[in-house]
């Protein structure tokens, strides 16, 4: 979304991805971030800014709570153990890398989030609440692992986990 006349920082495009993004498909939630050290979980402005610079055209500038800080953010992966961004990299670039850590086997953060959302559809609730908060403790860690395990091995096939959880006696 491209907002029209004065916006803050967290509603300029980059910082909506980065939110989206995380949101979506880590199960990580940057809302308070992307204007303050969040209150509620251990994520904080530069995670949001890092993640958002991913996604911009040129340098973003931090700013708290609609004050810059004179700070500008690099370009970085929320877990920097499962892989780095060159802040070197153009636009493009920084994107193919940022979809190869996103979806690398080594990154079980997709997989489970994926399944945890499919089950949560399918079941009525899933097995982390809130959905959008995957940091959180699972129900039962055996399924979900198991699940998230299946769908990589199954090259992302959703019909296939969604045929395993339907056939399964727990649905």
């Amino acid at each position: 979304i491209v907002w029209r006349g004065s916006v803050p920082a967290a509603m300029s495009p980059p910082m909506q991805a980065a939110q989206n993004v995380s949101q979506v498909f880590l199960g990580v939630n940057l809302k308070c971030a992307s204007c303050h050290d969040s209150f509620v979980s251990d994520w904080t402005l530069a995670d949001a800014y890092g993640l958002a610079a991913t996604f911009s055209d040129s340098a973003l500038e931090m700013v708290h709570c609609d004050r810059a800080t004179g700070k500008t953010a690099n370009a970085r992966f929320l877990y920097p153990q499962i892989g780095e961004i060159d802040t070197k990299l153009s636009r493009p670039q920084r994107l193919a890398r940022f979809s190869e850590l996103i979806t690398s086997r080594s990154n079980g953060r997709l997989s489970r989030n994926v399944v945890n959302r499919l089950w949560a559809r399918l079941v009525g609730r899933g097995l982390v609440e809130p959905l959008d908060d995957m940091e959180k403790p699972a129900w039962s860690p055996d399924i979900l692992d198991w699940l998230a395990e299946d769908l990589a091995a199954h090259k992302y096939d959703l019909r296939h986990t969604l045929e395993v959880i339907m056939t399964s006696r727990a649905y």
